[in-house]
């Protein structure tokens, strides 16, 4: 983690200052908060008591971005004055009729405020309420970590993440708030799968569905000719079928990450620090128990010809494969495992 290598807090609101036009609005407001005085918030109490204040920016031309400029009062007192043509009552796109406007810019440069002053105590009020309701509903406003908003607290009980309950991964990884938005939706479907395991993992994935498998019947499902108790004879092929187990076309689904390096397929197997992370997510993604069959793919060129030597270790079918003389590595570097429930690795 490069901490030290992150800007001061002086050092960022020195930027704004000179270069406000950078800024939007909200993320200006956001950030003079936080570097000011610890006093109230806006448009919580009256102006005099927060730490920003918003004053409108009167004009009949064109403005290029947000934020026109910041003004501090002294140097002593950390409160900032944010000059901001959004939601003026007066100039080229506020409500207030084209002569009203003039009469303002008049009378201000004549050295009169007292006309822009009045209108600037409604646009404090209107400019304050909208930035309370987008710091409500936005994580990056919120001036806490991502985790402790309130927007996150929400979206924690709708997508049940289980961040507020503690549920984590076995290795003690929780689920990503990013992700809130995929782990809401009913009935889940492949493709979120897939996104979240490419986003999480950093990998290409990829998917099919409807992979079928063999279902054992279970002995109360089991009968027998002549057997007694029985009212008429089953039908073959209608209502009964010959062995102890079906086809389920359904069974389950399959995913192939792909253009892995070798060391990273090392940690996908049973012994990686990555298998049970990938086990947790892909169980709890799943809205019921199916069969899931993972895929490893290799990175083209990544593996090499190799001998036996007790230096190096190799799997037969996980990291090493056997090729005849007109076969590639490539064609055949393929790892394939269930993740079963109990979370064991079948080749």
């Amino acid at each position: 983690m490069e901490t030290n290598e992150r800007q001061a807090v002086g050092s960022v609101v020195d930027a704004l200052i000179a270069e406000p036009q950078g800024y939007n609005l909200f993320q200006a407001i956001s950030l003079l908060e936080r570097a000011g005085e610890p006093r109230t918030n806006a448009g919580v109490v009256a102006d005099k008591q927060t730490s920003v204040r918003l004053r409108s920016v009167v004009s009949l031309a064109f403005q290029p971005s947000d934020v026109s400029k910041i003004t501090t009062e002294s140097a002593e007192n950390e409160s900032f004055t944010v000059h901001t043509a959004v939601m003026s009552l007066a100039g080229a796109n506020g409500p207030l009729p084209l002569p009203f406007t003039e009469m303002v810019l008049e009378r201000t440069a004549a050295r009169d405020h007292a006309t822009a002053d009045f209108l600037d105590i409604f646009n404090q009020r209107f400019l304050a309420f909208l930035y309370r309701g987008r710091k409500k509903h936005n994580i990056g406003l919120s001036g806490v970590s991502p985790g402790e908003s309130p927007l996150a607290s929400c979206l924690d009980s709708l997508s049940a993440l289980g961040l507020k309950a503690g549920v984590r991964a076995p290795t003690d990884e929780a689920g990503w708030l990013a992700h809130a938005g995929l782990m809401g939706g009913a009935p889940r479907s492949m493709t979120g799968l897939l996104a979240m395991l490419s986003d999480r993992f950093g990998v290409q994935a990829e998917g099919r569905q409807f992979c079928g498998g063999w279902r054992n019947l279970e002995s109360r499902d089991l009968i027998a000719l002549g057997e007694k108790g029985m009212r008429r004879a089953p039908s073959l092929g209608i209502d009964a079928v010959l062995g102890r187990r079906v086809w389920d076309q359904s069974a389950g689904i399959c995913i192939e990450l792909k253009n892995l390096r070798l060391s990273r397929l090392r940690r996908f197997l049973k012994d990686g620090d990555e298998r049970a992370l990938l086990h947790w997510m892909v169980r709890r993604y799943l809205p019921q128990d199916m069969d899931v069959e993972m895929v490893l793919k290799l990175k083209q060129g990544e593996l090499e010809p190799t001998v036996l030597s007790r230096k190096r270790e190799l799997r037969l079918g996980w990291t090493s494969w056997l090729v005849t003389a007109n076969s590639t590595t490539d064609a055949i570097a393929t790892t394939r495992f269930r993740l079963d429930a109990d979370a064991t690795a079948v080749p």
